[in-house]
């Protein structure tokens, strides 16, 4: 692949699925190539998060389909082998902030469950942690996906602020995550269960604890500016762009 034509971004926006799902062997070293991207995307490159997340899900099929959107990857790699994370000094209001979305529904027909994805910086100029996961559970709405995927940026966000305390970083202010849904910022916001939230995992409802104690600040922001929205589904060129240089990637 060292003379490929490359790629604007790593996956199609809407990949073939079926053909994703057929359960026979190609003679491919899918496995290997996507521990691989993994390493990769685990150690430098947040913006292979959602083309890793997705097509490690068929790793047992190892049909000519996973190997075709593989080498799209690679393409994409070829045409942007010089990106890396840079961080820069710059005037900040938050130490420690985070953003998270999810895809409610999913991309993939045959079991529609959801991914959500995180990314959290540090001085708002410096990206430290990025996940995209693929849940285990249905969402019945889009507001439940968001309180989902808002409980998994929650727990980061507390994971983080430890090492930061060791390093004398005293983070006094609440950690502010952005959300794009008014209604998970309700639920978490009060305290009483309502029709909307009843049916959800008790669980989840350990965000409203964090959001009381003043230690979670939740911070609307339009879904446009959703930085979290490249980890969780492949996105057009353009949107996809302007995420991965907010993610610091120069």
């Amino acid at each position: 692949m060292s003379d490929c034509n490359p790629t604007n971004t790593p996956m199609e926006i809407k990949p073939n699925y079926k053909a994703l799902n057929l359960d026979y062997n190609y003679n491919a070293p899918c496995r290997n190539l996507i521990g691989y991207l993994m390493y990769v995307m685990l150690c430098t490159r947040p913006d292979l998060s959602t083309a890793v997340n997705i097509l490690s899900r068929y790793t047992n099929k190892n049909n000519k389909e996973l190997w075709q959107c593989l080498k799209r990857v690679l393409r994409y790699l070829k045409g942007s082998i010089d990106l890396k994370l840079v961080y820069k000094k710059c005037n900040y209001n938050h130490i420690l902030s985070g953003y998270e979305d999810s895809d409610w529904g999913g991309n993939d027909m045959t079991d529609r469950k959801i991914t959500t994805g995180y990314l959290f910086k540090l001085f708002e100029n410096c990206t430290i942690t990025w996940n995209t996961k693929r849940q285990t559970s249905v969402a019945a709405s889009s507001t439940e996906a968001e309180y989902v995927a808002l409980f998994e940026a929650v727990k980061e966000a507390l994971r983080l602020k430890s090492p930061a305390i060791s390093i004398h970083m005293n983070i006094k202010d609440p950690i502010v995550i952005f959300e794009d849904n008014n209604g998970c910022i309700s639920i978490a916001n009060k305290l009483t269960n309502h029709k909307r939230s009843k049916h959800i995992d008790i669980k989840y409802h350990f965000t409203r604890e964090q959001v009381e104690k003043n230690v979670i600040k939740l911070n609307y922001i339009p879904t446009g500016k959703q930085l979290a929205d490249v980890l969780t589904k492949p996105l057009p060129s353009v949107a996809f762009k302007t995420h991965r240089a907010k993610m610091c990637l120069e």
